[in-house]
């Protein structure tokens, strides 16, 4: 798969001067991270997701886009219904598994939200290899202790769906969001995170939990920035899992407003307000941003795409660090390029250019934003 999929090659080549690349859930974990891109959550309850899958519904129409599909059986699931939404998430991962590989090859990567590290186990056992239908599994709410039980579920999820499922550890909890004990726990969790390093994809948070912590909630025009209790912890956590050396992908927060307006992308305020914040998270370090609604999908997938002038600046920096390490002038004039300080930022920039694209001069995401909307809007005619 690859993002912007709903372009075909001669459009490609009109707005992009290198095409994003293809990928699949064996991919490098560092790019592969990346490119989750828009996540997309759906309950665990809901009885057709495989035959989205099989059929191909998931890379059309309004899910046009879509890399990243995650299966909620955490908060999207009522504790009354969790026991029918559990028997439903191993009779639809067992559909896939009976599914020929050439039917979901180019199917969205499929993760699994669970509770805690018991339910895993218990899936487990219900479902076996059929787990393989799975990336990896989303653990929300993760405190310290958590961390060790849940590694030990996973390698038993692993071993029972035949390969390596990876770990999407989900950062939502009091003790991270208080300032009395943010520092601490932070600092445990990074410990235990930075030693399974290889098997943690994303890195997730959540503003939504964190703002119930104060009884908070932004309106439709507000960016998360602006709720300066929460901006400040996901400063926090960026502070702590960005560092170039570590390697971790940091996921941005969901924003809980979406508009079904058939018009101009970014012509409803949801829409602008989503694709501002989009901006933020990807200016502060995030990449990629979890969504509720599939017209939330290409606005966050458009907000990582570079520019051909921010590609060139990158690929000056590369391509002098190995015989100089002094100031050079961008090629548009404009700016000074350090080689040694904004080294790393190249290296991120290149790697980002590889799964969402580079622009051909000229051209800007929005451009591309509403041809896919045109597109779309001609092929439900």
């Amino acid at each position: 798969m690859r993002h912007f999929n709903v372009l075909d090659d001669s459009e490609l080549k009109t707005f992009f001067k290198y095409s994003p690349a293809e990928f699949n859930r064996d991919t490098e974990r560092e790019m592969l991270g990346l490119a989750l891109g828009a996540a997309l959550y759906t309950p665990g309850s809901r009885p057709d997701f495989a035959a989205k899958i099989i059929a191909g519904s998931y890379r059309r129409n309004t899910f046009s886009g879509l890399a990243t599909l995650m299966i909620c059986l955490e908060d999207a699931v009522a504790d009354s219904e969790l026991e029918s939404a559990e028997a439903n998430v191993v009779s639809q991962l067992e559909k896939l598994e009976r599914a020929s590989a050439s039917n979901v090859k180019e199917s969205p990567l499929l993760f699994l939200r669970i509770r805690n590290s018991s339910q895993l186990d218990k899936l487990t056992h219900l479902a076996g290899s059929s787990l393989g239908a799975l990336t990896g599994i989303v653990l929300p709410k993760v405190q310290t202790e958590d961390l060790n039980p849940f590694f030990a579920s996973l390698d038993r999820a692993s071993e029972a769906a035949g390969r390596m499922l990876y770990a999407l550890p989900l950062l939502e909890t009091e003790e991270v969001l208080f300032a009395e004990t943010r520092e601490q726990t932070l600092l445990e969790i990074y410990g235990i995170l930075r030693r399974e390093k290889d098997r943690i994809l994303t890195i997730r948070v959540g503003a939504t939990d964190f703002s119930s912590l104060y009884g908070l909630r932004r309106p439709v025009e507000r960016t998360i920035y602006e709720v300066h209790l929460i901006r400040d912890c996901l400063i926090s956590i960026l502070n702590k899992f960005t560092k170039a050396e570590d390697g971790f992908v940091v996921s941005g927060p969901v924003y809980e407003y979406f508009s079904s307006e058939a018009d101009e992308w970014l012509a409803s305020k949801p829409e602008k307000t989503l694709w501002e914040e989009v901006q933020l998270d990807v200016l502060n370090g995030f990449k990629g941003k979890t969504c509720i609604h599939p017209s939330q999908i290409a606005i966050v997938n458009a907000g990582h795409i570079i520019s051909h002038e921010t590609y060139e600046d990158a690929m000056l920096i590369l391509s002098k660090s190995d015989t100089f390490n002094g100031i050079l002038q961008s090629p548009q004039r404009n700016k000074m390029n350090e080689v040694k300080p904004h080294l790393s930022w190249a290296k991120k920039v290149a790697a980002q250019a590889e799964i969402y694209g580079v622009l051909n001069e000229y051209y800007k995401p929005i451009d591309v934003l509403n041809h896919m909307r045109a597109k779309q809007l001609a092929n439900q005619i």
